[in-house]
């Protein structure tokens, strides 16, 4: 066997998408939040290369990798075949002392570093090995080229494209999914290899052809068809998809989650779910989530970004990125969290928009609860304490800071701070009109209101003192008002708003004073 050696990887990605029918280059398309590139690129890291190269259409100098920052990238101009795609790859390998090269194609997302490695002890375990490739079993597929045996055992002759192939070639249903070739020999033949006659372009499969007349071995390991498959139409896209969400169910079941409907769970390549958590039917995980241990996350729920501690979440719940859910927490239907710190024993139960905000544990937060966050310029924030109860159909302006045990009355819209153990109420007060609503149906229908027993209709005297006071409240408003419309614009804003909107509130608050002495008078 011989020794162990450096490694490099060069991934073929230049290629435009047209057979998808797809203005992006079909590398990056994605599964599972992942493009297929990227995937590759998980895949080859995880083998700890000496240098990753992903050669790319120029159209794509922007691409960073999301799994790996230290990707290099070439750019191959006009596709000429894909040795001609290796041959920008290496340019950037001048300064490697990798003695293998790994050539792999951006479109196959399931590979794994299993096979990677299979192929490098395949290469180092014989001697004259310099090159192995990883095959599948392509079945009936007559599109696919097919590898042509050799005489040594486990070697072959060259990869034979479909079209080429005749009665006489030895063949095996192999198909070539990727290649590993000792770089002296990558580098020596890689300008020898000549254009294809049909087509004029390149073919980095040609290497074998090569290799083997120049008296090298060149062998293949085998790996399965799912793993190794491409996509070239949307529909072989969506079967990526099924086969990587199958993998990753199975993955999240064998590590001791309970998924009550594998099926219907779907998951992104870097969803974090530690053991003893409950998954139940129709839940999607985005980027970036974390479930811990004890956990239960309901139906139809949507996670992102977040990180659940052990607590309950669901039915009908949205986490977006930035959400924190502590330990006894509970949220529940149609509720959304966005950017937000949920405290223990905190319950979100029905509703409700949480966003951009701090919930200290033991609170409540009422039915229809939102925080009122964004102004169209930017975000504040919301600071709730522990032990702090809000009442249903609230509205808290943001910024806004509710102390611990404070209580917000039902209905109120919050815009002041509000102190430790304090009650909070903004809303309108209520006043009930005694018989009004049949006096508006009359009226509306045309038909006059027959009196009770045909008396005359009596005017209930606290309702007629009602209205006076009613009256008196609005005329001391009209003669603010008066002043307000005898001022011209500029004339208010040298005069002053500030006093003008000061006499309206001294006048509310005269007559606000008055009717609670009337009041306690008539009660004693």
């Amino acid at each position: 066997m011989r020794k162990a050696e450096e490694k490099a990887i060069v991934i073929l990605a230049a290629g435009n998408g047209s057979r998808l029918k797809s203005s992006l280059p079909k590398v990056f398309h994605k599964i599972g939040g992942l493009s297929l590139l990227d995937h590759v690129i998980k895949s080859a890291s995880e083998i700890s290369p000496e240098k990753i190269v992903a050669v790319l259409n120029p159209r794509y100098e922007d691409f960073r990798s999301e799994v790996n920052g230290n990707v290099v990238k070439a750019f191959q101009p006009v596709p000429k075949g894909s040795a001609d795609t290796v041959k920008f790859a290496m340019d950037k390998l001048h300064s490697s002392n990798a003695g293998w090269v790994y050539i792999l194609y951006g479109d196959i997302p399931l590979i794994t570093s299993d096979s990677l490695k299979a192929m490098y002890n395949v290469a180092v375990s014989h001697e004259n090995t310099a090159v192995v490739v990883l095959a599948f079993d392509a079945g009936r597929d007559q599109n696919l080229g097919k590898l042509e045996i050799g005489e040594k055992d486990g070697t072959i002759k060259r990869i034979v494209e479909a079209k080429d192939l005749t009665e006489n070639d030895k063949v095996i249903p192999l198909c070539n999914a990727g290649l590993l070739v000792r770089r002296d020999v990558l580098s020596d033949l890689l300008y020898k290899i000549e254009a294809s006659e049909s087509t004029g372009e390149f073919y980095i499969t040609e290497i074998v052809r090569l290799a083997y007349l120049a008296g090298f071995d060149c062998r293949y390991h085998v790996s399965s068809k799912e793993e190794l498959s491409g996509a070239n139409t949307r529909a072989e896209l969506a079967t990526l998809e099924r086969c990587f969400q199958d993998r990753m169910r199975n993955k999240i079941l064998e590590s001791g989650v309970t998924l009550v409907a594998p099926e219907t769970v779907f998951f992104s390549y870097d969803t974090e779910i530690e053991k003893d958590v409950t998954i139940r039917p129709y839940v999607v995980f985005g980027k970036n989530v974390k479930i811990k241990s004890g956990a239960e996350v309901g139906p139809f729920c949507v996670v992102e970004g977040a990180e659940v501690r052990s607590a309950q979440i669901g039915p009908f719940s949205r986490l977006r990125p930035g959400s924190e859910i502590h330990d006894g927490s509970k949220i529940g239907n149609f509720v959304e969290i966005k950017n937000s710190i949920v405290h223990e024993k905190t319950k979100v139960n029905h509703l409700s928009y949480i966003g951009d905000s701090d919930v200290g544990e033991n609170t409540n937060i009422g039915a229809g609860t939102i925080t009122c966050n964004y102004d169209g310029f930017k975000k504040y924030r919301t600071e709730i304490g522990e032990n702090v109860f809000i009442g249903s159909n609230s509205a808290l302006v943001a910024p806004v800071k509710i102390e611990g045990g404070a209580v917000i009355g039902a209905g109120s819209v919050i815009t002041k701070n509000v102190d430790s153990n304090a009650l909070a109420i903004a809303r309108g007060f209520q006043r009930n009109v005694k018989d009004w609503a049949v006096d508006f149906r009359v009226k509306r229908s045309g038909i006059a209101r027959e009196p009770k027993n045909s008396e005359p209709s009596q005017v209930d005297p606290k309702f007629e003192s009602e209205n006076q006071e009613s009256q008196q409240f609005t005329s001391k408003f009209e003669k603010a008002g008066a002043r307000l419309g005898s001022h011209s614009l500029s004339s208010v804003k040298n005069f002053g708003l500030r006093n003008l909107a000061e006499e309206f509130l001294r006048n509310f608050e005269e007559t606000m004073k008055d009717n609670t002495v009337k009041s306690n008078r008539e009660e004693k």
